[in-house]
């Protein structure tokens, strides 16, 4: 009997999956498989949970959350070289590496395609010594997924960043940043910059949208300093997909990269607190399976 690892947040998004289980377990037992579950009290013992799968011949880890859940995850698997495909049930608030590969908040049809077993191996991104399956950000409203009330994100949802982006906008302030690649170094001051692996973030599905994430390369999108009057076209822009030719964006694609700014910015990774500046981001390149419908 194949084992499966499901490993779960009960206070992602609305809070509803730790309901469903037994859905999940009976889906997969029909099928010749033992589902073994493990409930996340926190942050810190999901790397515990992920352990366990080295001493009890597991086939797969299956996670239900949002993309900082699974970004723990695969952090775990790398951190204690453990080789398994991973399915995702998509039960946080943006869930954008399981909207990359069009997959459904639906308990049965994630099992069904967990079960059926088609993969895709994907690349990492990488920040200094953590990895991102997403992606990298830093500078203004980068941090907006963790300052952002739980009880607000589970009963809003995606309108919750948006209304706290908003909230941020008065603080608007110009940041100097250096980014330098293996051929060119440019200067910039920018509001934020975003390194996809995949294309969206925040729900945004169209922010990263030349993004592939088993291409060896990241895209990086940095907002420039501008007048705050040019922010609400821009912003129409992106929400159309048709911002990668402004003048107020710069767009690089690469495998590796360098950040650095006077200042001790902070980072965000897959909404999630990452490293302080300076920064090193690169990709790495068909290191984990996936399971896609």
């Amino acid at each position: 009997m194949k084992k499966v690892r499901l490993i779960y947040n009960p206070g992602s998004g609305d809070r509803s999956f730790k309901n469903r289980i037994d859905e999940v377990i009976d889906d997969f037992q029909r099928e010749g498989y033992q589902v073994v579950p493990y409930k996340t009290l926190g942050v810190d013992d999901i790397e515990y949970g992920v352990k366990l799968t080295k001493y009890d011949n597991y086939t797969s880890i299956a996670v239900a959350g949002g993309d900082g859940t699974i970004n723990r995850v695969v952090n775990a698997m790398i951190k204690n070289d453990i080789n398994l495909p991973i399915g995702i049930f998509p039960w946080g608030t943006a869930n954008d590496l399981a909207a990359y590969f069009g997959i459904p908040r639906d308990i049965k049809k994630c099992c069904k395609y967990m079960i059926k077993g088609k993969r895709r191996t994907i690349d990492l991104g990488k920040i200094n010594d953590k990895y991102f399956i997403n992606v990298a950000a830093g500078g203004l409203l980068t941090d907006v997924s963790q300052k952002i009330d739980t009880n607000l994100k589970n009963t809003l949802g995606k309108l919750a960043y948006y209304l706290k982006g908003i909230e941020q906008i008065p603080n608007f302030k110009p940041i100097p940043l250096q980014f330098t690649t293996r051929n060119k170094t440019l200067n910039a001051d920018v509001y934020l910059f975003i390194a996809f692996n995949g294309c969206s973030a925040g729900g945004f599905n169209l922010l990263g949208k030349n993004a592939v994430i088993d291409d060896g390369k990241f895209d990086l999108i940095a907002i420039k300093a501008c007048n705050i009057i040019d922010l609400l076209p821009l912003f129409i822009k992106i929400l159309r997909g048709e911002h990668l030719q402004d003048d107020n964006i710069i767009y690089i694609r690469a495998d590796k990269m360098k950040i650095n700014s006077k200042y001790k910015i902070e980072t965000d990774i897959d909404g999630e607190a990452g490293p302080l500046f300076p920064i090193s981001l690169e990709i790495v390149p068909n290191i984990i399976d996936v399971f896609v419908p």
